[in-house]
């Protein structure tokens, strides 16, 4: 993709006060995203987006390493050719909140019957290509997805995205990312919105094939009567890809609403469950985090 269509499609979903600019040191880059920080702890809410032009692939590198050059600061970083995408962590709570989901999660594996062996991998990049790639906020994966001859790690069949409630529309443009550059290896993306309020968790997924394009309300009515909807669970180019949100939940001190949580077993695990071991379930004990 040429730099200048990557910063279009970088664009797509990004609320008002998003940055543009090239870059020039790393110093400067460090200072606006101060800047951008400063303001996103002062209202929870903004852009937490910079879009980088002009980058050489060294430095596409230093962004892209799991060890933030930026000290003291957190951001994810999606790139694409000399471009890239900088999302600014809103501070210790969105941490927390991603870190007690993916604990959720992890314990309700445990208490399985032989759980699978698997791996959370953390904000580490994923490459679908030579020229881009991205980093989540968490990524699940299965002991089938541990090795590749193109990349340290096979793609996740997990992602979670978070981010605060104007990035809504951003992250779920991220959630088709993953699906249409693993052609739908990723079987499921959380999108995760920290609010004042509480949070909200979408559930994203590919449709199976045969579907009207696009999808209609009642086929996407249909396809959550499932229990619970399973993604595809083989490889679909992106041209004949359909992503929804096969759950919304949301969650303050007061209730849940949309609950509970299901993530289908062999969508995780890629393969079916044996004795003792069941989808994973997260109702309102589940969601006693946040803070």
């Amino acid at each position: 993709m040429s730099s200048y269509n990557s910063v279009l499609s970088f664009q797509e979903g990004l609320p008002d006060g998003f940055m543009m600019r090239p870059f020039s040191e790393s110093d400067v880059l460090q200072n606006t995203v101060e800047q951008l920080l400063r303001k996103l702890q002062e209202t929870r809410d903004g852009s937490q987006w910079i879009i980088l032009v002009a980058l050489t692939s060294a430095t596409v590198e230093r962004l892209a390493d799991t060890e933030t050059p930026m000290e003291g600061l957190t951001y994810r970083v999606q790139w694409d050719g000399s471009a890239a995408l900088i999302k600014v962590v809103a501070g210790h709570t969105h941490l927390m909140v991603t870190d007690e989901l993916t604990r959720a999660i992890e314990n309700r594996i445990s208490v399985m019957h032989n759980p699978p062996i698997h791996k959370w991998n953390g904000h580490a990049a994923y490459r679908p290509t030579t020229t881009n790639g991205k980093q989540p906020d968490q990524s699940f994966l299965p002991l089938s997805r541990w090795s590749t001859t193109s990349q340290a790690w096979g793609f996740p069949t997990l992602v979670v995205e978070t981010g605060v409630p104007q990035s809504l529309l951003r992250l779920r443009a991220n959630a088709k990312w993953w699906f249409a550059n693993t052609n739908g290896e990723v079987r499921i993306v959380l999108i995760v919105i920290v609010s004042r309020a509480g949070f909200r968790i979408e559930k994203w997924q590919l449709a199976p094939p045969g579907l009207a394009r696009p999808l209609s309300e009642g086929d996407i009515h249909a396809l959550r009567q499932q229990n619970p909807p399973i993604p595809p669970l083989f490889e679909q180019p992106a041209a004949v890809q359909q992503a929804y949100a096969a759950q919304e939940i949301e969650v303050t001190e007061e209730k849940i609403v949309g609950g509970p949580l299901v993530i289908p077993f062999v969508a995780l695990f890629g393969q079916f469950p044996n004795p003792g071991q069941q989808d994973i379930v997260l109702g309102s004990e589940g969601f006693r985090f946040g803070g």
